[in-house]
Order: structure tokens, then sequence, then C-alpha cells
């Protein structure tokens, strides 16, 4: 039983679906909550995708629309969070230096077109090119020093590669299990309730090993499950016009 259990899991990875031979009896796992999905952020406000080298802008991954009610952002930003931004220009070696200042809302970051920021002494935190705000305070937010070291190469007009990673907050799982009769149902979780449904639904917050089993007090029956980390991250890529530097 526990190598159907594990086949199954192999071919729902690889969406197929396991057909039952010679009278075997089918387990599977699938997720049912909605699916994860990031269209392209918002640049500054808006969708119109061209930037310039040291330009000031701010990605917001934030479920919304944009100036033509095209979806931006998160599918669900609720449920899901952004935990990792790249920028990376065709012709520079070097990531561009993503900045998530404290005072911006969740899922926002800001972006400098080919800056790559020295990181400051103390706080470890790479410096801005310019300051988000008109008062910085490098007490709660990212260093500035005046006199730091910073500068964005001249350019000539490339593509950049803005790539994004989500993880959901969590996800409902449906275990279905073969049809006993009698007996109960449950799962090796805190605080599952055994129920009487061959039909089991959980919602789990992290990645992990379950065992589901049956009883009827005299008989027992086991099935191990592994929920992949895969159904709790996705991810997003898109281009955008970059420079070339001196155009306004």
């Amino acid at each position: 039983m526990k190598l159907i259990a594990v086949l199954a899991l192999v071919l729902l990875a690889t969406g197929c679906t396991l057909i039952p031979q010679d009278g075997a009896e089918l387990d599977t796992m699938r997720v049912t909550s909605e699916a994860g999905f990031i269209y392209r952020p918002l640049v500054s406000g808006v969708d119109d995708w061209e930037v310039q080298p040291g330009a000031k802008e701010v990605l917001d991954f934030s479920s919304g629309h944009d100036q033509y009610g095209r979806n931006t952002g998160l599918l669900d930003d609720e449920r899901w969070t952004i935990y990792e931004v790249i920028a990376q220009l065709d012709e520079l070696i070097q990531e561009d230096t993503i900045f998530w200042p404290k005072k911006f809302a969740r899922n926002v970051c800001g972006w400098f077109p080919g800056y790559s920021g020295n990181i400051e002494g103390i706080s470890q935190r790479p410096y801005l090119l310019v300051p988000f705000s008109v008062q910085p305070d490098p007490h709660v937010d990212y260093p500035w020093d005046s006199c730091a070291p910073r500068t964005v190469p001249d350019i000539v007009e490339q593509m950049a590669t803005i790539t994004a990673s989500a993880r959901a907050e969590w996800i409902e799982v449906e275990f279905e299990l073969p049809e006993r009769s009698g007996g109960h149902y449950t799962l090796d979780l805190p605080g599952y309730t055994p129920t009487s449904s061959n039909v089991l639904t959980v919602r789990l917050d992290s990645p992990q090993t379950i065992t589901a089993s049956w009883t009827d007090g005299t008989r027992e029956e086991s099935w191990v499950f592994v929920v992949p980390i895969d159904w709790f991250w996705v991810n997003g890529s898109w281009e955008i016009p970059v420079g070339p530097s001196g155009v306004c």
C-alpha cells in the first residue's frame, strides 16, 4: 500500500494520473486551495515598463491592477508573500541590489536599475543610491551617508530580467484513501479529529511527512504522504527595457 502511495506522489508531481490495475486500490494527495500566481509588478505605480539607469523605482507586488485594468502582483497577497526579488541586467555581471525599507508596505521593494550598493560596515546593509524618503533614518532603515561611494555605470540600452519568488502562508491539502467498512480515518496531526470519511482535508503551513490511518478497533492500515516544498512556492519572471544612460 505504501508503494502505491509513493508512486501516486511521483505521478502527481508530473501531472499524471495513476490508474489502479488488477483490483489495486488508489490513495491520492492533492492541493485544493487556489493556486498561487505572480503577475508582473507595478513599477512606481504604473505599468509603463521602461526605466532608466539609477532611477528610483518601486516594485509593487501587491494584488492590484494597472491603469489598463490588467492584474498586477500576487494573485492573492493575503495568502502569499514575496520572499525574494532578483533584478539582473543583461550586460552587467552583478545583480542589482533590491531594497526592502521598513516603511514600505508588505510585498513592495525598491530598485535602482544598474545599481549594486556597497555594504556599510556597521549595519552590514547596502547603501542606498538616493533615499526613498526625504528624511532617511539609518537606525531603522538602510544606511545613508552623503559621502559614501555610490555609482551607476554608463550602460547601453538593454533588458533587465526581474525574477520573484513567493511563499504561501498556508495551503489546503486533501487526502483520498481507500474506502473501508466501518471504523474511522485520521491524520497524525495535533488536534485532528477522526472521521468516518475516507477523504481528509487539512490546512498546512509547511511541507512535511504525514501519516494517514484507518482502524476499526481490530484492524489498522496506514498510508504515508510527503507534502512537497514546491507546493508552497510560486515564481515569476519578466523582462523590462533599461537605458540607455543619459536619456530622460
